[in-house]
């Protein structure tokens, strides 16, 4: 995807990125890494998590 997306996944949702882990996204995991993980099994978060990280940084 983008070099930009290399931050954390706690770094951008904070606490909430616990959540992910139903889906097999770790907190500490980059959120490239996320994305890709997250298109298999739910594909919207996928796209929220891309959209979020593309306005932010």
């Amino acid at each position: 995807m983008y070099g930009v997306l290399m931050a954390s996944v706690l770094e951008l949702l904070g606490p909430h990125a616990y959540g992910l882990w139903k889906y097999g996204v770790g907190p500490t995991d980059d959120v490239e890494t996320a994305i890709i993980k997250l298109k298999a099994t739910a594909p919207h978060l996928a796209k929220f998590l891309s959209e979020i990280a593309q306005r932010r940084f």
